[in-house]
């Protein structure tokens, strides 16, 4: 008989946050279906869209998803940003495509509720759309101007000195190597050279000295963690420490901050996001949210990170 399943997990194998989500949700006796995208060409699958029905078979198991599908748990990335170092193949083609496709076509299950929806997680991860929002709302943003103009009058709006980002996540291949892209802090006119063109990048006022905020939000939960380390806070991009050199603390957010982040979920459409914000001359400043961004980091003993997202993921309201 084939396993009826509540709870659909699209992930990867290496991913330990969602090992632990399927920790809390073997407990709780939730049955649960688990696609690592590596292993997708080793599983039978047969999708029925117009009975929004699916079914797939892995060596001697079948499990059937339908109607009595809770919630989906989406940790597949919207598009691939890690651009290839080199041509491929046609059949690498060929899958990636294919795949993406047969993954993102899952949102056929439209009555289960999606953490988070693939459609909203798309919207959502456009930096400039998610500032506009957050500022709407009445967060503090920091001045930003996205541009690839070097005659644009940057110092005027920013200052001389500020923080220069990607407009998205930079993730390259070059043979052997990977390049990731980090916010780094520079003059403008030391940035402003022959090739400043090519590209648009982001451009936001300098905070500093700041302390960095990482906000968690599940359902009605919300976490804060400040991003610091024995000296305190971190000039600059703090994901260029040493995870040694950081120290994570709980923080205690404003009532009034904590209702914002949970209507910028909302107005995003969202159920799950990571926000991060920085505390500068005692004000609380938008940075950004990540729909999909990592919390395993942050699940210590006590914080309940994990079993709270089992528990929304297992929830039949």
């Amino acid at each position: 008989m084939p396993i009826e399943v509540d709870v659909l997990l699209l992930s990867s194998l290496a991913d330990l946050s969602t090992d632990r989500v399927c920790y809390h949700l073997s407990t709780m006796g939730v049955q649960y279906l688990r696609l690592n995208r590596e292993q997708l060409p080793d599983v039978g699958l047969q999708i029925d869209p117009l009975r929004a029905r699916l079914t797939c078979s892995y060596a001697d198991h079948v499990w059937h998803v339908g109607a009595e599908l809770r919630s989906v748990w989406w940790r597949q990335p919207t598009f691939l940003r890690n651009t290839p170092g080199r041509a491929l193949t046609a059949e690498e083609q060929l899958d990636r495509s294919q795949w993406s496709a047969a993954m993102r076509g899952l949102m056929l299950f439209d009555n289960a509720r999606w953490f988070n929806d693939p459609a909203a997680t798309y919207r959502a991860e456009s930096k400039p759309y998610q500032l506009r929002e957050a500022y709407k709302l009445g967060f503090d943003v920091p001045e930003t101007l996205i541009t690839n103009d070097k005659t644009a009058d940057v110092p005027g709006l920013l200052g001389q000195k500020l923080a220069i980002k990607s407009i998205d996540t930079v993730l390259l291949s070059e043979g052997s190597s990977q390049h990731f892209g980090y916010t780094i802090l520079t003059n403008w006119s030391d940035c402003v050279d022959v090739d400043f063109h090519t590209v648009p990048v982001t451009c936001q006022a300098l905070l500093s000295p700041k302390l960095d905020l990482r906000v968690t939000l599940i359902g009605e939960c919300v976490w804060c963690s400040t991003v610091e380390t024995e000296e305190g806070g971190v000039e600059g991009d703090w994901r260029l420490r040493s995870k040694a050199e950081l120290i994570y603390k709980e923080h205690q957010l404003p009532a009034e901050l904590e209702r914002r982040c949970q209507a910028l979920m909302s107005v995003l459409g969202l159920r799950y996001g990571a926000i991060d914000l920085a505390l500068s001359a005692g004000r609380y400043w938008f940075i950004e949210i990540n729909p999909t961004g990592e919390w395993g980091w942050l699940d210590r003993d006590g914080r309940g990170i994990s079993e709270a997202i089992a528990l929304e993921l297992a929830s039949e309201v």
